[in-house]
């Protein structure tokens, strides 16, 4: 017993003299250099150069640019993780129908402090998150960003009313798994576009030895900046949609997936 205890002290010191190491290095082991690399002044040159339009992105915000255009691939890859995720979540749980709570049977809630505060900010979170979607393509945000914000509202709905307040709301599973999946196929059919015209699948702007002549740039009152728009907005809507499925199911009581599961478990 006792040479356990040495060794787990052993361990824990190599662990906190690593730990250290690793934050000692984050902090104080790296500087910035002062030369921008390669690739980062291109995108910084080349994403928003009305001069010379063989390589831009038409969007002056140039991670977004990066993630839509330059690296669109990757992008749309690890939106079909995440939606695969997604569906595998649902698969497990095998619950898409709405369960109402028992006749006569209020549901749980927190204090009307709470509740009232939880409004507030619910409101305030769905404003914020749209903000970020729309406006990405010209300041700082995007689709994902957006989307993983707007799902702490209704997460937050869920903890301070019930899961059936939100329901009410009209949030229920199967809406939310039907917005998802026309999100993803709404990025599908923008990549795939451009090959109709001979162009290349997620083609934003004309290039010189394309047919494709490029989504439009402008709107009647902002820049849409192509393709990385709407992106932005598909993405918003499947990242949303995507996570507050997941916080239905996870928010169904024990006692309903047992007993759809097994169908011999009823409420206690």
């Amino acid at each position: 017993m006792k040479a356990v205890k040495i060794s787990f002290i052993i361990f824990m010191s190599l662990v906190i003299i690593l730990l250290v190491l690793f934050l000692s290095y984050g902090t104080v082991g790296y500087s910035p250099k002062e030369v921008i690399r390669g690739l980062g002044e291109f995108f910084l040159r080349e994403s928003y150069n009305l001069y010379e339009r063989t390589w831009w992105a038409a969007s002056p915000e140039v991670v977004n640019a990066a993630l839509w255009d330059y690296r669109g691939l990757d992008t749309v890859y690890e939106t079909t993780v995440f939606y695969l995720a997604v569906i595998g979540c649902v698969t497990v749980f095998r619950l898409l129908k709405e369960y109402p709570s028992k006749a006569g049977k209020k549901p749980y809630a927190l204090t009307v402090i709470v509740r009232t505060v939880s409004k507030i900010i619910f409101a305030a979170i769905i404003l914020i998150s749209a903000v970020i979607a729309f406006h990405g393509h010209v300041t700082p945000g995007g689709g994902f960003q957006a989307g993983s914000a707007f799902a702490i509202a209704p997460l937050m709905i869920i903890a301070a009313f019930s899961r059936e307040f939100v329901e009410k709301l009209g949030l229920k599973i199967n809406l939310t798994h039907a917005l998802k999946s026309i999100a993803l196929l709404g990025i599908t059919t923008i990549a795939l576009i451009p090959l109709f015209y001979l162009g290349f699948i997620l083609q934003n702007q004309y290039k010189p030895w394309s047919f494709f002549p490029g989504f439009p740039i402008g709107g009647v009152l902002t820049l849409v900046s192509g393709t990385i728009f709407p992106l932005n907005v598909a993405e918003f809507i499947n990242i949303a949609m995507g996570f507050l499925t997941i916080f239905l199911l996870i928010s169904i009581p024990e006692y309903v997936f047992k007993k759809e599961i097994k169908g011999d478990i009823h409420e206690p």
